[in-house]
């Protein structure tokens, strides 16, 4: 039966696994240093491993809308949990960079069901207006575990070791899988029927991978999208979620106590913003032009984070704040997909876009750390100075002008703003 505390009890289960996702996904930030040192191995060795996580989490995305648009959100969910858990226990165990990856890789695998999946069970039950409130505050959520991630796990890595925490972590992703499964309704008859009217005459009642792929791919709209959102995000996984720890800690000279809840205000500016850019936009039915301003705002951002000296921590507060306000603008490319899309390809619509930004995230981690060794001259275990990290993120305010460049070509679609729940 239908009911407001349904609605949020069938997406409240896949949110939280999106914030242990998200734990999972900013580690690598504050372990990175340790897991140099103990391997003896570059940096763009060591992220080009840790980006393993997003070339399972990105190329994923193109089944994930496919999966659940066919078999729903709870089995896929479910399973996805679990693989995390798995993925676990392998990076835990591992003891080269190959195990590593391999670990990366499963946890990338199973986190890419969680933000789709609750973006799309908000889909089914919650009215379309709200979506991109809801998309914001699942975005909240994910943010609250990456905050929590960088300001206590270097207070648990330091008292036990990052393989303990990542024992910890398995457990949890059991813990979760069973309550999905448990949890999260089935689709209800009417969310079916209105899928099968939206069906074109003679088309089959369930498109298969190829079909969903095609009415997304062939859609320049969402396409343009996908690249502006990827180039918007890149802050977020390049910065955040791997290397500004040690470049609060080399280019600022901010030490290991205050590096991690330094960075996690990059969090903090997306959770707020995430759900009040959600509301915004979906009180103004409008998309495309937060697109626009925020790409912008991010060129300045990123270009001011770059020129700062040591001895501003006020200043580096705001610009860091400013950053992840800059990247909350990703939670309306998931209804803006949507709305570019027939409702039988909604969720492989979603994970297009969020393929892109996975996508993205991980070259992001692997070229900055290429452009570290280049600076550093390619020793083992190398000190980088302030201008090669300061040289490395040169890439951030470039990329986000680009994206500023493409959002112009993006376009309203006729009925933004609606959705299908």
């Amino acid at each position: 039966p239908e009911g407001r505390a349904r609605a949020w009890i069938a997406w409240s289960i896949p949110a939280v696994f999106f914030l242990y996702e998200f734990m999972i996904r900013v580690l690598p930030a504050v372990i990175e240093g340790p897991l140099q040192h103990e391997l003896r191995t570059t940096a763009g060795d060591l992220g080009l491993s840790m980006s393993f996580y997003y070339y399972a989490y990105g190329p994923m995305q193109l089944a994930v809308g496919v999966l659940l648009d066919r078999f729903g959100a709870r089995l896929p969910l479910t399973v996805a949990a679990i693989v995390c858990a798995v993925g676990a226990v392998s990076f835990a165990l591992a003891s080269s960079l190959y195990g590593l990856g391999a670990g990366r890789f499963l946890m990338g695998f199973g986190s890419a069901f969680a933000y789709v999946g609750a973006v799309y069970v908000a889909t089914i039950w919650f009215p379309g207006r709200r979506v991109a409130l809801i998309s914001g505050l699942t975005v909240t959520l994910g943010m609250l575990g990456a905050i929590v991630a960088e300001s206590t796990l270097q207070f648990l890595v330091d008292r036990t070791s990052w393989h303990n925490v990542m024992y910890g972590f398995a457990v949890v992703g059991l813990v979760l899988a069973g309550m999905q499964y448990m949890l999260i309704p089935r689709r209800p008859a009417w969310f079916m029927e209105h899928v099968h009217a939206s069906h074109a005459p003679g088309q089959a009642a369930h498109p298969g991978m190829l079909a969903c792929l095609k009415q997304v791919l062939l859609n320049r709209q969402t396409l343009l999208l996908g690249l502006v959102t990827g180039l918007v995000y890149l802050p977020m996984g390049t910065f955040a979620a791997l290397w500004g720890f040690r470049y609060l800690n080399t280019v600022l000279g901010i030490d290991d106590s205050q590096a991690g809840g330094l960075v996690s205000i990059i969090f903090v500016g997306l959770a707020v913003g995430g759900p009040c850019l959600g509301w915004l936009s979906d009180h103004l039915g409008r998309r495309v032009v937060f697109f626009r301003i925020f790409a912008a705002l991010g060129v300045l951002s990123t270009g001011l984070l770059l020129m700062l000296d040591p001895g501003h921590e006020v200043m580096l507060i705001l610009i860091l704040l400013l950053v992840g306000l800059v990247v909350s603008v990703m939670v309306l490319a998931f209804p803006l997909a949507m709305d570019q899309n027939p409702c039988y390809a909604r969720g492989t619509a979603l994970t297009f876009v969020n393929f892109t930004q996975m996508l993205f995230a991980g070259i992001g981690q692997w070229v900055v750390g290429v452009l570290l060794d280049v600076e550093a001259g390619g020793a083992k275990d190398p000190t980088y100075g302030s201008g090669d990290f300061r040289t490395a993120f040169v890439l951030l305010p470039i990329t986000m002008l680009v994206a500023f460049l493409l959002s112009l070509f993006l376009r309203e679609p006729k009925r933004s703003g609606r959705g299908g729940g």
